[in-house]
């Protein structure tokens, strides 16, 4: 529009001399799009791999972190790429990088990355999606013939989802510097409470001997593709979603202790109730999602004991909140902390446990690598929409240290983490065509940028 803007102001004379750079933008703009993703080929990926490590009764899809599944989509991810005769390593957090070289093989490549893991109950396009997008992009290059000026890496990130080793996104956290190595490896199974993420991979054979660090695995720009998990683009009729930002967030593990005792049998007024404290304190964290036009959710909730006639004794849950506003989340924070001293104070509670486990703040993604993407989906014709993301990827993290932005896809009813999760052929072949384009715009930059 810029562009446009600036010849109208012209004379005639000045605007005709322009004509000829006009036509080149426009022949470099369709040869952005010239190469095809292949929707069919794509769609294959997403269901076989689904079926040959994970795939549940009910449609969905469980790969938690580093168990027996994972393994299996891992090594096929590696002979996948092996094939396209990519650099392939993996490093001390597990994840698998696959670089396909360029003309300038100097400069750090352009990643293309998300997970492969699932949340327990979960989808077969959350993550895979992304890591599957990649692998298309990187076939299409090797099959087209098309030399990028920079190497081009397809990741897969390791334990995004946090589901069994919690936290989330934590290789990635690794990567940049944000957690450090040894207490990720330490971090325990939430089933067992004993089995640890370095364990396992060590198991399944991806404890790789390469530092997990963005100083030794650098990158050029990051871009990920993702199902929206959530109905704004599909309410608005919307073909592909350009994310420019991420909200923050905080995440909490709590307990509280009281006492157990006969149900029938204990006056109201002698009761030390774990369940009932913890329930006020849900409907606060509910009520300040709400009235912040935020986020907050309780999860993970367990009782004690699990007697018909008892009080509960013991209450373990977690909690999160969202804001794209720093100083509002950080309100939020404390509004809760002091409620459930109060709470404590009044039941006759302990807090066993209070600990933000994990904390990011509102993040912007770069302009450049958002502008790439916009401009894929202008030159593909797509009706798209910025727009921000409302939970963490592995992207919050590589932006930290490299320009980066991604891509959301539309999802029927804006269903996540569900075995109902599901997105089009249409709507994955769209969103891995924009950003295939903003891919090779990126790197038409990095090449008039080192190459003179």
């Amino acid at each position: 529009m810029a562009a446009v803007i600036f010849r109208s102001s012209l004379s005639f004379a000045a605007r005709k001399s322009l004509a000829p750079n006009v036509s080149v933008l426009q022949r470099r703009a369709s040869s952005f799009s010239a190469l095809k993703v292949s929707q069919d080929r794509l769609w294959d990926h997403i269901h076989s791999t689904c079926e040959m490590s994970g795939a549940t009764a009910d449609g969905g899809l469980r790969r938690l972190s580093c168990d027996d599944n994972d393994k299996k989509v891992r090594d096929w991810f590696a002979s996948e790429v092996k094939k396209l005769g990519c650099k392939y390593e993996v490093d001390a957090m597990g994840c698998q990088w696959a670089i396909l070289p360029g003309e300038n093989n100097k400069l750090p490549p352009i990643g293309i990355g998300s997970h492969l893991d699932s949340v327990q109950s979960g989808g077969k396009f959350d993550g895979p999606l992304g890591v599957l997008t990649g692998l298309e992009v990187a076939k299409v290059l090797k099959e087209s013939g098309k030399k990028t000026y920079a190497p081009i890496c397809v990741i897969n990130w390791t334990n995004e989802e946090g589901a069994r080793f919690p936290p989330a996104c934590m290789a990635s956290a690794v990567w940049a510097g944000e957690f450090d190595i040894n207490a990720a490896h330490k971090c325990t199974d939430t089933a067992d409470k004993k089995t640890t993420i370095g364990d396992e991979l060590k198991r399944i054979g991806y404890a790789g001997k390469k530092e997990c660090s963005y100083k030794v695995s650098p990158l050029s720009a990051h871009f990920e593709i993702h199902i929206e998990q959530g109905p704004r683009l599909e309410n608005e009729g919307k073909d592909v979603g350009i994310v420019d930002s991420v909200q923050g967030m905080h995440w909490f593990n709590a307990g509280l202790r009281g006492f157990t005792r006969h149900a029938d049998t204990t006056p109201m007024e002698l009761r030390r109730d774990a369940l009932a404290g913890a329930a006020k304190i849900v409907l606060e964290i509910q009520r300040l999602g709400r009235e912040t036009g935020g986020m907050a959710t309780v999860s993970l909730f367990k009782s004690q004991p699990q007697n018909f006639c008892n009080i509960p004794s013991a209450v373990d849950f977690s909690f999160s909140m969202q804001h794209p506003d720093k100083a509002t989340l950080d309100g939020m924070k404390q509004q809760v902390a002091s409620f459930v001293k109060k709470v404590a104070a009044d039941d006759g509670l302990e807090i066993a446990e209070y600990d933000n486990i994990w904390s990011y703040d509102p993040n912007t993604f770069d302009k450049e690598a958002v502008a790439c993407l916009e401009a894929s989906a202008k030159d593909l014709g797509y009706n798209y929409k910025k727009l921000i993301s409302h939970t963490a990827h592995d992207s919050l993290y590589t932006n930290m240290h490299v320009p980066t932005a991604m891509v959301f896809t539309p999802c029927r009813d804006g269903i996540s983490h569900n075995p109902l999760e599901y997105a089009s052929p249409e709507n994955c072949s769209v969103g891995a065509q924009t950003l295939l384009g903003a891919v090779l715009r990126y790197d038409d930059l990095l090449r008039k940028k080192h190459s003179g």
